[in-house]
């Protein structure tokens, strides 16, 4: 689900060309607010950077991921925040504003991942590439080692 008709239609066509078109369904709209049933996955890519109510749109991908949310959006901490907050304002107050473009958000990092750990998504890897925060989180299962053993009376 995009609010973009054009990043819809190139991910149709990557899923033909990867042979997923069969299995991979699209549909343009807000994901936020879009009825969708339970997936293994939520990707969020680029999209959390474009969308001011960050906790509605967390919300609703932790709703919807039964395994794994992975995600990028601009670094918000460290050095990278601190270039990344002027940064994106003044594209949006310059280029996209007179173009056309949508508003772009440097949301806190820290926040989002407390939230997805408040719901029992753990990071299973964080990169950062460039000025991005890239995460991937799975929903903690309860680890069988961690279980109480079995009893069984012995014949």
């Amino acid at each position: 689900v995009d609010l973009s008709p054009a990043s819809i239609d190139i991910a149709r066509r990557r899923a033909a060309a990867g042979g997923y078109d069969d299995v991979a369904q699209f549909e343009v709209g807000n994901a936020a607010e879009a009825s969708e049933e339970p997936h293994d996955w939520v990707v969020l890519d680029r999209v959390i950077c474009c969308y001011g109510d960050v906790d509605g749109l967390v919300t609703r991908a932790i709703a919807l991921a039964r395994e794994r949310i992975a995600l990028s959006l601009p670094e918000s901490r460290g050095w990278r925040g601190l270039v990344n907050r002027p940064l994106w304002a003044l594209e949006y107050h310059g280029w996209d504003r007179w173009h056309g473009g949508c508003r772009g958000y440097v949301h806190d990092v820290r926040r989002i991942e407390r939230q997805l750990a408040s719901a029992g998504f753990r990071p299973s890897g964080r990169e950062r590439v460039g000025l991005w925060h890239i995460g991937v989180y799975d929903r903690s299962r309860p680890n069988v080692a961690d279980r109480p053993a079995s009893r069984s009376r012995g014949a």
